[in-house]
């Protein structure tokens, strides 16, 4: 109870530089995450049953649906990626789909393929049904997997979050003298 009193004591002088510092987190952190989402994207394709793509290294790659909030199109579509050498590009599915959505889009990956060798590969898409008005406003999005570096933010900014509303309130009952019992 001593730790807590010094705190309630010097608790402007404490607060102050606990906002600017948990703020900054919290601001750096939303910028890191918006960012890493950003620098993940290899590419974005257009909704189409056929096209080549290019991967210029080889690794993991994530396949995303990108589209309409709440859009059914890309439901009982199926997937297949062939390499230069004519094979089939291993895949498995997201355990934990991430999710991005904004005011009128969303984002959600769907499965992760294994690139054995650099080049053109063929992406393939079954169960399309030909062309709709609104594919347009679809998109097949590829990106690198960047779980762990979008965790680590989001902590960041639950951290941040906290001791930005602590030291708040803590400013706020020192400024109006709140006495503590």
């Amino acid at each position: 109870m001593v730790f807590l009193s010094i705190i309630y004591n010097y608790g402007i002088w404490i607060s102050i530089p606990l906002f600017i510092f948990s703020a900054t987190l919290l601001i750096m952190s939303i910028i890191g995450v918006v960012r890493t989402g950003r620098q993940a994207v290899l590419f974005s394709l257009p909704l189409t049953e056929r096209q080549e793509i290019e991967f210029t290294e080889p690794g993991s790659v994530v396949l995303c649906m990108e589209g309409p909030i709440l859009s059914r199109r890309f439901a009982k579509l199926e997937f297949q990626l062939t390499g230069p050498d004519g094979i089939a590009a291993k895949n498995r599915p997201v355990l934990f789909r991430a999710r991005t959505t904004g005011f009128s889009k969303a984002k959600m990956e769907l499965r992760v393929y294994e690139i054995a060798h650099q080049g053109h590969h063929l992406f393939q898409i079954h169960g399309l049904g030909g062309e709709k008005p609104l594919d347009s406003e679809h998109r097949m999005v590829f990106t690198r997997p960047n779980h762990i570096r979008t965790m680590a933010f989001v902590l960041g900014i639950i951290v941040g979050a906290i001791f930005t509303i602590l030291s708040i309130v803590l400013f706020f009952l020192r400024l109006l003298k709140v006495e503590s019992s």
